[in-house]
């Protein structure tokens, strides 16, 4: 049953129902581990026959594996199984029926408490490349399990329990150790049909074939100490086949080393004086340090993959976002050079990715905008979270396109120091040109607001306002400012003869006539209401102030529009003129009440004639 089948028959909390797995999974299971504790016989029998203790003790390993992979109410199943497998060897070899009980049990207790152990961690996702798993089934597997069990099975020889030896302990520990070690990555790693990394039968028989082929030399000579000639075949083995050829090649070398080093062949005869107990718990060490060096490369390589997978998949994201995105996507260095535009470049601008790669911001950024551009990029260097900017770029066939840039700095993830900007560039030219046509509507509206709607001169609005900041000018600059104030002569009566349509028209020709007389763009001539009219004259003495009242005057008086009202016979204007140089905190009220002063002079003298104010001006201070 394959482990994706295994993991939807997982217990619920409570639900413990004792299940029987199919007969053919069982019998299955039984024949490895009837062959495993066969070859294991085989290999140990040598020893202990020359008074060593057991190498390697592969059933144990395998059945945890089964387990790990099985869900817990089928336990008792394969546990007892295991039980009567064990149970069967230990009556081959001749144990009495008692030992090979209490031997059974021992190893029936090192896998469970294994399974226990390991269970929370490895299930329902057993993958030993993870470090975590890894290290657990190093920790409770391999160190915790055999040795709870061997302390048990040491505790009893020649019909008495006896506190444990290091020899009776050792005789267990090691052996079973080992057998975890190996047996269970590689149950693993074959249950999830991880079969040597994908690499083709010829590939995996030529290296356990030179694995064999080294081994067996390394051990058939017993005059040189070539056992590190292994290491390499074992490295390469794990590099090409991953954890299934590291656990394989492992057991070829356990088995191999353990035959001849129990018949007294190998490097390990060096050992002068020493014992077969001594030398195989060399030639275990060796195997335990292969094993951990062997597992942890298997973890680099794995993280490894895992981590340029994973880079992988971040750069085909970004590249699908970038690619597919209409916003111009811009990585640059700190000092501006671009090292990587998306392809929306060319859509928007006509030029090809790899023409403005190498290149610095200046190369496109239209030159007034580019002071502005800099200091966005400074801020955003001293840490400011968003900075944007509007700005022009030019296209392939030099015209210029609105954009918007949104700047971001990007760091180096692991020292956090500053490596450059990221820039998502946005066309705004059909936004900017909203906002223009908005912009003239807004000064359409604001002009008309300060229009007179009669005669198209400024209101008494746009007066205000612009004799205010005159008036301030004036005083800052302590220069004179003029104003003429302009009433046209008995016009209550020319509408009340020639109606008010007519007077209209008398307005709109006076202001057209008054008009064509100023010519500074400084100056404002303005409607003051009713007849009234005013100009005002910045920066002007009183004789030129009154030059400029003769004239519009004149003119006036030679449209010649009849006025039967006037005793002139036509339409004439009447004009006071007031000229002040401003004091400190004084109003251009001040000006405004002269000038009105001079007119009801000049109206007053007969019409249709000019009036200075004489002498200085009485203040108006602001209250």
């Amino acid at each position: 049953m394959r482990y994706t089948e295994i993991t939807q028959l997982e217990e619920r909390p409570g639900d413990w129902p004792l299940t029987i797995p199919p007969l053919s999974r069982l019998l299955s299971v039984g024949l490895f581990l009837i062959a495993l504790s066969a070859v294991a016989s085989l290999l140990n029998v040598s020893s202990w026959n020359i008074g060593g203790v057991t190498i390697l003790w592969p059933a144990n390993g395998f059945l945890l594996g089964v387990i790990l992979c099985t869900p817990r109410r089928q336990w008792a199943s394969y546990l007892l199984l295991g039980f009567l497998v064990d149970l069967a060897v230990n009556h081959a070899l001749g144990q009495s029926e008692f030992i090979s009980t209490y031997d059974s049990f021992s190893n029936l207790l090192e896998v469970l408490v294994a399974g226990l152990l390991l269970r929370p961690i490895i299930n329902p996702n057993p993958d030993l490349t993870r470090r975590n798993q890894l290290v657990s089934l190093l920790f409770y597997g391999v160190i915790v399990a055999p040795a709870a069990a061997s302390l048990f099975a040491a505790s009893y020889a020649n019909g008495h329990f006896i506190l444990p030896t290091l020899r009776s302990f050792q005789h267990w520990f090691t052996a079973d150790a080992l057998g975890i070690a190996i047996m269970t990555p590689l149950y693993l790693s074959f249950h999830q049909r991880r079969h040597f990394a994908g690499r083709s039968w010829a590939e995996v028989a030529a290296l356990f074939g030179l694995l064999a082929i080294t081994t067996i030399a390394v051990f058939t000579e017993s005059r040189f100490p070539l056992l590190f000639l292994i290491t390499p075949c074992l490295l390469y083995l794990g590099m090409r086949l991953r954890i299934a050829g590291s656990a394989m090649g492992l057991l070829l070398v356990a088995v191999l080393g353990g035959i001849f080093t129990s018949h007294g062949y190998g490097p390990l005869m060096l050992i002068h004086n020493g014992s077969v107990s001594s030398r195989t718990a060399v030639l275990q060490f060796f195997l335990a340090v292969s094993m951990v060096m062997l597992y942890v490369i298997e973890v680099i390589i794995s993280e490894s993959s895992s981590l340029q997978l994973s880079l992988r998949a971040s750069e085909t994201r970004f590249r699908l976002l970038a690619e597919t995105s209409r916003d111009v996507i811009v990585l640059s260095d700190l000092n501006g050079t671009r090292r990587y535009v998306s392809p929306a470049i060319q859509e928007l601008l006509g030029w090809a990715p790899e023409e403005l790669v190498g290149e610095r911001y200046s190369q496109i950024v239209h030159p007034d905008d580019v002071s502005r551009l800099e200091q966005v990029l400074a801020h955003c260097r001293s840490g400011k979270p968003y900075n944007t900017l509007e700005y022009r770029c030019r296209r392939k066939d030099g015209t210029y396109l609105w954009m918007e840039a949104n700047l971001r700095l990007y760091t180096d993830p692991a020292t956090g120091a500053p490596l450059g900007f990221v820039n998502v560039v946005r066309d705004i030219a059909s936004r900017k040109a909203a906002e223009e046509q908005l912009h003239r509507a807004f000064n359409l509206a604001e002009s008309l607001a300060s229009i007179d709607g009669l005669t198209g001169l400024a209101n008494r609005r746009r007066l205000d306002e612009t004799l205010d900041v005159e008036w301030r000018r004036a005083m800052r600059d302590r220069s004179p400012i003029s104003l003429l104030l302009l009433d046209v002569d008995h016009f209550k009566a020319y509408n009340d003869l020639y109606g008010h349509v007519k007077g209209d028209a008398c307005l709109r020709q006076v202001a057209d006539c008054a008009r064509s007389v100023i010519h500074r763009s400084a100056d404002l001539l303005a409607r003051y209401g009713g007849e009234e009219f005013v100009v005002v004259l910045p920066n002007t003495e009183s004789e030129g102030a009154h030059a400029i009242a003769e004239q519009i005057r004149f003119a006036i008086e030679q449209l010649n529009i009849p006025h039967r009202g006037n005793t002139h016979q036509k339409v004439t204007v009447s004009v006071g003129c007031a000229t002040h140089s401003p004091q400190l905190e004084t109003t251009s009220d001040l000006l405004i009440m002269a000038a009105d002063q001079a007119l009801y002079q000049a109206k007053a003298m007969g019409r249709n004639r000019i009036r200075v104010t004489a002498g200085e001006l009485s203040p108006v201070y602001l209250s």
